[in-house]
């Protein structure tokens, strides 16, 4: 003989039960934001202090402070660093030497080959201040 159970809740429950569609926020979309003032990035090397690459500091200690950045890597291929707005007379020698260089590729120009332009400022109020006063683009 068989012997009855009880129905439970469980299996008097439907048998399909509709599940609600779970409804995702849209997606965020960000703006760009522009400020009031306006700059070209681009890509800037290590600053030379001194003469001497911030990344690579003095690579050989028998040569003069002034022309350690010449061995690095980072300015091997470059040649001489000049300011770009220090006045013609200023030697570009002591410049090295006394302050700190900025070195940034040029956001536009090319040369002849086709390769970036660097644009070279030293860390004095004036040229500093000729430079930003160059690439801003708006005020």
């Amino acid at each position: 003989m068989k012997k009855e159970t009880q129905p439970t809740e469980r299996s008097n429950a439907p048998v399909e039960q509709l599940v609600e569609p779970v409804v995702l926020p849209p997606a965020r979309k960000t703006i760009e934001r522009r400020g009031t003032r306006t700059e070209p990035y681009t890509r800037r090397l290590p600053q030379v202090r001194g003469g001497v690459c911030e990344f690579c500091g003095v690579i050989d200690p028998l040569v003069a402070s002034q022309d350690q950045y010449r061995m690095c890597s980072h300015f091997r291929n470059i040649g001489e660093l000049q300011c770009s707005y220090c006045p013609d007379a200023k030697s570009p020698t002591d410049v090295v030497r006394q302050s700190v260089l900025n070195v940034a590729e040029h956001p536009t120009a090319l040369d002849e080959n086709g390769n970036k332009v660097f644009v070279v400022w030293c860390n004095s109020y004036e040229c500093s201040r000729k430079h930003e006063q160059r690439f801003k683009v708006s005020a």
